[in-house]
């Protein structure tokens, strides 16, 4: 198998992981009753569709930005216990499934940047991990403001 067919299973795999990530949060979204949060997840749906485009374009040779920033993981999520998602979803609830999915996402990312063929691709991947970081890191602050606040 040639670089260039890895690197297309490999772009066609993301594609479809930013797919699944725009119908999970527009499915967490119908869920919450908190519109400041529902917003929230359905902005992180949109940004899902934006990465999913710039994997579209990046695949068909388009130029794509590709620097990013570092995240800081306030690692929260590695302290919460796994959870499917419900009709009858509570707050912590989606907090926990929305952290949890985005460390998993963080976690694919940074994989496939290290097998990655391609020097542009590997950038491409390392900015689509520091995002799905991005998005942990609003969903754990989001946990410690509120869940962790509770008296």
């Amino acid at each position: 198998m040639t670089k260039y067919n890895i690197l297309n299973e490999i772009l066609d795999f993301a594609i479809g992981n930013e797919i699944d990530a725009y119908k999970f949060y527009t499915s967490l979204a119908e869920k919450t009753q908190n519109p400041e949060m529902k917003q929230v997840l359905l902005n992180f749906a949109t940004e899902e569709k934006g990465h999913k485009k710039l994997l579209e374009d990046f695949k068909k040779g388009k130029d794509v930005k590709l620097g990013g920033e570092k995240i800081t993981d306030l690692k929260i999520a590695d302290y919460t216990v796994d959870i499917q998602p419900t009709e009858n979803m509570s707050y912590q609830d989606i907090l926990t499934l929305a952290m949890k999915k985005e460390k998993a996402a963080f976690a694919l990312y940074t994989d496939l940047a290290d097998i990655s063929p391609d020097p542009d691709a590997k950038k491409l991947f390392t900015l689509l991990a520091q995002q799905e970081a991005k998005h942990k890191l609003r969903f754990e602050l989001e946990y410690d403001n509120v869940v962790l606040k509770e008296d």
